[in-house]
């Protein structure tokens, strides 16, 4: 077996917080003691492409909106992931989900801080899509403003819902930006948008997904695929365990298809959103508020299944393949 290989297999047992002979059928917390997720509220993470770096949002207390949430990155080594670091910014906000793109050069993620454009205007806590070069040491995040992909969280709309929030930034190898947010002009209460590529490295105006992705709820938890092909997103009102369920959706011929619940091997009655493939696409990983053992509150933590115990996944990523 060559290192890659060998680094691929470690990463899966590890992943999954049990060694590479425990039974793997079921969820379980990503490694939890190297991330130290106890106690801590810990967010679906973004992979590099060759799956040897993760990027995480990490709080440290509950409810998550009164907390400092960090942006934190672990590397795998042969010994396993190793401890969190915070991955410096130049302000003090609040990270929400972070991905990487395909070519392994941009960290995308969503930012709640202070920006000049807000001077002047009563403003909330405003989340909104930055990347950060991650070629250069010195670089620091800039805000993806236009066109129509970052609007401002103030006036009357600065404590409603999640208006004009928006949240979990994933780049295709197209160069499409995906995201979800909710807006007072959206096809629902939250959607999932799209700017697509122009071209010449921008993005065209962004757009809300149509049906059947759009419904008039809580459409979110959005990733989509390096290649476009597959789209995992969470509704709450569309069926399934209870809560909020996973979804999965595949692209054929330029439109996506009806969302398929992936079933009680992986959807509980608690909450499940934000899952994302691992980059060799054997594993999947997700947000959840399920029962922790030891503990008696309800708490979001990462979790790893995989891919192979779940049909519907299974048939939805050879059919996209």
């Amino acid at each position: 077996m060559n290192y890659t290989a060998f680094l691929t297999t470690l990463s899966i047992s590890l992943l999954a917080g049990a060694p590479a002979h425990a039974d793997t059928s079921a969820a379980k917390r990503l490694a939890p003691d190297a991330l130290g997720q106890d106690g801590r509220i810990t967010l679906s993470p973004g992979f590099s492409p060759d799956g040897q770096t993760m990027y995480f949002a990490q709080s440290e207390c509950s409810p998550i909106w009164e907390c400092p949430q960090y942006l934190k990155r672990s590397r795998l080594t042969e010994d396993g992931w190793s401890a969190p670091e915070l991955v410096p910014l130049p302000q003090t906000g609040r990270v929400d989900f972070p991905s990487v793109s395909p070519d392994g050069k941009t960290l995308l993620f969503s930012w709640a801080v202070p920006r000049a454009r807000h001077e002047g205007l009563d403003v909330y806590e405003d989340f909104d899509l930055y990347t950060l070069d991650l070629t250069d040491p010195d670089a620091v995040p800039e805000p993806l403003d236009e066109p129509d992909i970052n609007r401002i969280r103030a006036g009357s709309v600065r404590t409603l819902r999640y208006v004009n929030n928006e949240n979990a930034p994933v780049l295709t190898a197209d160069g499409d930006l995906y995201f979800w947010t909710e807006r007072l002009d959206g096809p629902g209460e939250r959607d999932i948008y799209v700017a697509r590529a122009e071209g010449h490295g921008g993005f065209q105006k962004a757009e809300p997904l149509p049906a059947p992705i759009s419904t008039d709820g809580r459409d979110d938890g959005s990733w989509v695929s390096a290649d476009g092909s597959l789209m995992l997103l969470s509704y709450g009102d569309r069926g399934g365990e209870g809560g909020a369920d996973i979804f999965v959706s595949r692209r054929e011929g330029g439109a996506w298809s009806e969302p398929v619940n992936l079933g009680p091997h992986i959807n509980t009655p608690a909450a499940e959103f934000a899952a994302r493939l691992t980059p060799d696409s054997q594993s999947i990983v997700f947000n959840s508020d399920r029962p922790v053992e030891g503990r008696d509150d309800k708490i979001y933590q990462v979790w790893i299944m995989p891919v192979a115990g779940i049909e519907a996944l299974t048939s939805a990523s050879e059919s996209a393949g």
